[in-house]
């Protein structure tokens, strides 16, 4: 329904000069050194069939996808396919500072996968853009603020989750702002429609990076459905841009002084809390590593050519690594590197990145030739890839990873057109736009989106780079688009000890980004996203150290949760290091930890938005889990079949659940690990948590034994000094379900019930009514400066994993959240 007056974030302040022409800033609460002008508005008070037609100003739009846009109810309108983007651009252009705003929603929720994403795009031209991404997830409304490249690869540079939730028919006012040159100033927020506008940005970035966006380009409203959900569609209203232009400051009115109010005295807080991490790969292009005398170069020529020396590099990075003496460093000028790289062993190699050069390793290639057929195109095509999904090369077991909601998610293909994934269907009859056919009988592809005019790329190559020599560090670099199967492991795979990842984007490879194996492997600074089934995988590792990276959006293709999909799934681990990483809308679990891991330490991390479980802890023994930001995911924390685990100061939620405690009748199959991982749940300990239970679903925490033997407190379950919310004394209808034996489970209403039945939870306090977290997922301060629950010491051990003194008391996190 339309709206009569202009939105609340741009009413304030404007002046009509008339019905169709401009309208003046005179004053906006975030830009007081500068007025505004609206050079665009949009109020789609109209009705067009096909696309988005002519805007009320006079300007028009033009779209990505005719047959999927329309206009009609006093808004926008994308009707989307999974897997599936249209971009709709504002003609006229853009001024190079301004701010661009509109109106945002889904005409239905996500119900499975990550849902719709609508970006305000500025600054665009060719493939180049910033983009404001807003996301519609299961839960609430992720924010990303990213740069799109010359290849129109994407850049995150900065991610949260400004909404935790958000009811159906909701809609969310979203802004974009762009400023500057050097360096390039972004701010972007989003909010309900109808709440109070954020009085300060979400998100602030300054771009000096080489690859910033410099020229005034266009601004565009673009849109991208996850491949795991179903069709559906989003609508775009009020779309506004406001050009900001230098002003000078006007004197103010002198104002009478007040009698100042003293400050008060602050309320000591032990261990007060300390900023989180930053996480993430530095954007491809903008590392700067130190090139050693000696060092070996290498271009992207793709021959068995050269010297070696800067001035006459080696032709691939394949036979640089051929030729490269052990010890050796090798450094790639900027281009993209269409090859696989093999270090074997007894070679250790440092291959980094020219400084200010981006080097891409891509695994697709271009397809041209196309032959219009009815409403498809037709391509030669001569590749093959294994399509059986298994770990072993000699098995197929697609039944056990796939399920309808992809049966073809082990199929390795993949098509992009001027980078935008199409989404694979299963014959030549099924093409449709935004859609392919891999015809491996007749060696050709089928496309439904007319490629004139436009770049098509498939995947040609298998792997990117296998690790083999130990010792050997890659970092500065991106790898994507590889045609991974899974019994390759990975498309990057540090396969020997002493393995070290930095710096690196690995995205859009078709099962899993990263995998390692063997000892002492570290994997830090990393951008890992979209890849097919998953993120980082691990398997039977000593010391492995993951550390503040992004790994968001994978299980692209969604594959079954189990036995493995998500963002990470380490399996074996003894001695393992989960922190300060942001782990983001993964399609299934955000870290898994299984199969007899043992001395785990998972902190600092903000692990949201994933469709199972947030953290899980299964078959596996001794973790500590503590000063993390665990919430959006379906469930928060899972703990199954698995003993020692400490769980402290955490800010936890689900969207069904918060905590699950589990347990079933398998046992350690290894005698000589029986007592050491037994499998079996005993001491778990959770102190100064603050734990949030989301209004719906009936059991927010819940014991459970699946043989139907054990009663909850047979778990070993410790719980005091934690803080829980719920919005009602009936919202949720349970504060907790014990197992009950052979009666399942048994439910307690109150904390005060659960308290006294379990003993658990006599030093911990209840919050109703306002949420305990704000929108950025730090405890509010009325809960933090009088939390009402008794609160523990952080002991030694936990104290030294998250950075403490020991004996420090605080409710939730003392880091805040990693961005």
């Amino acid at each position: 329904m339309r709206r009569t007056a202009l939105p609340r974030t741009l009413a304030r302040g404007l002046v009509s000069a008339c019905a169709a022409t401009a309208l003046v800033v005179t004053s906006l609460a975030v830009a007081p050194a500068a007025t505004a002008a609206t050079t665009g508005t949009d109020t789609f008070e109209r009705s067009v069939a096909s696309g988005w037609g002519p805007s009320i100003d006079g300007r028009s739009w033009s779209t990505t996808a005719p047959s999927s846009t329309s206009v009609a109810g006093g808004s926008a309108r994308v009707s989307s396919d999974p897997g599936t983007q249209t971009t709709q651009t504002l003609s006229g252009g853009m001024p190079q500072d301004a701010t661009l705003s509109a109106l945002l929603w889904p005409e239905s929720r996500t119900a499975t996968g990550n849902g719709p994403t609508i970006s305000l795009v500025a600054r665009s031209e060719g493939k180049t853009s910033y983009q404001a991404r807003v996301r519609f997830g299961t839960s609430g409304v992720n924010l990303w603020l990213s740069r799109m490249d010359t290849r129109g690869a994407e850049s995150v540079l900065a991610s949260s989750k400004p909404i935790a939730s958000i009811a159906a028919g909701q809609k969310v006012r979203a802004e974009l702002s762009v400023s500057g040159q050097s360096p390039v100033v972004l701010k972007a927020r989003v909010w309900i429609d109808g709440a109070a506008q954020p009085t300060s940005w979400q998100q602030t970035i300054s771009d000096s990076s080489d690859a910033r966006v410099r020229a005034a380009g266009s601004a565009a409203v673009s849109t991208h459905l996850s491949s795991g959900s179903p069709a559906m569609a989003v609508r775009v209203d009020d779309v506004t841009l406001l050009a900001a232009t230098a002003a000078s400051t006007p004197t103010p009115e002198p104002t009478a002084t007040a009698t100042p109010t003293p400050t008060p005295t602050p309320t000591a807080q032990p261990g007060s809390t300390t900023a989180g991490a930053t996480a993430g790969s530095a954007a491809v292009g903008s590392t700067r590593y130190t090139v050693p005398a000696g060092a070996i170069y290498a271009a992207a020529k793709g021959t068995r050519t050269g010297a070696g020396t800067a001035n006459n590099p080696y032709g691939s990075a394949a036979y640089a690594v051929e030729k490269a003496p052990n010890g050796s460093t090798i450094v790639l000028r900027g281009g993209t590197y269409r090859e696989s790289v093999y270090i074997g062993f007894n070679r250790k190699l440092t291959i980094q990145s020219y400084p200010g050069e981006a080097v891409w390793f891509d695994g697709s290639s271009p397809v041209s030739g196309w032959t219009k057929s009815g409403s498809t195109w037709i391509a030669n095509w001569n590749h093959s890839f294994d399509r059986r999904v298994s770990f072993n090369a000699n098995l197929d077991e697609t039944a056990r990873f796939t399920d309808s909601r992809n049966p073809l998610a082990g199929y390795p293909e993949q098509v992009w057109i001027d980078g935008e994934p199409l989404r694979q269907v299963g014959s030549a009859t099924q093409v449709t736009s935004g859609t392919f056919f891999a015809d491996t009988s007749a060696k050709r592809l089928v496309i439904g989106s007319d490629p004139s005019g436009r770049r098509v790329e498939a995947s040609t190559l298998t792997r990117a780079i296998q690790v083999q020599g130990a010792g050997t560090t890659l970092r500065g670099f991106g790898v994507q688009r590889y045609a991974t199967t899974l019994n390759m492991m990975g498309t990057v795979t540090a396969e020997v000890d002493n393995i070290t990842l930095e710096n690196l984007v690995v995205r859009d490879n078709a099962t899993i980004g990263i995998y390692a194996w063997n000892d002492n492997q570290t994997l830090k600074k990393l951008t890992v996203t979209g890849n097919g089934m998953l993120g980082i995988g691990a398997n039977g590792t000593h010391n492995l150290r993951i550390t503040n990276s992004v790994v968001s959006g994978n299980n692209a293709q969604a594959f079954k949760p189990a036995p493995v999909s998500g963002g990470m799934k380490l399996s074996g681990i003894d001695k393992g290091l989960v922190s300060g990483n942001v782990v983001a809308n993964n399609d299934s679990a955000g870290v898994w930890f299984d199969v007899s891991s043992y001395d785990l330490i998972v902190t600092g991390n903000r692990v949201t938005g994933n469709s199972t479980t947030g953290v899980q802890v299964e078959i596996s023994e001794k973790a500590i889990i503590a000063d993390n930001y665990i919430s959006g995911n379906d469930i928060g924390l899972q703990i199954s079949n698995s003993g020692s685990v400490q769980v402290w100061n955490n800010a936890i939620d689900g969207v069904k659940r918060a905590l699950s405690f589990t347990h079933d009748s398998r046992r350690q199959e290894v005698s000589s690990l029986a007592s050491k991982i037994p499998w079996v749940m005993k001491n778990i300990t959770l102190r100064n948590n603050a734990i949030s239970y989301s209004a719906g679903g009936s059991c927010p925490m819940l014991t459970q034994d699946y043989s139907q033997k054990m009663y909850g407190n047979d778990f070993g379950i410790s719980l005091d000094g934690n803080v829980y919310h719920r919005a009602t004394a009936s919202a949720p209808s349970n504060f907790a379900c014990w197992a009950n034996g052979t009666a399942g489970t048994r439910s307690f209403k109150t904390l005060e019930d659960f308290s006294r039945f379990t003993g658990n939870d006599q030093r911990s306090a209840l919050w109703m009514g306002n949420p305990i977290f704000a929108s950025d997922l730090k405890v509010v301060s009325a809960v933090l400066t009088a939390p009402k629950a008794t609160t523990y010491g952080l002991p030694s051990d936990v104290a030294t994993a998250i950075g403490q003194k020991a004996g420090a008391t605080r409710v939730g996190p003392f880091t805040t959240p990693a961005k």
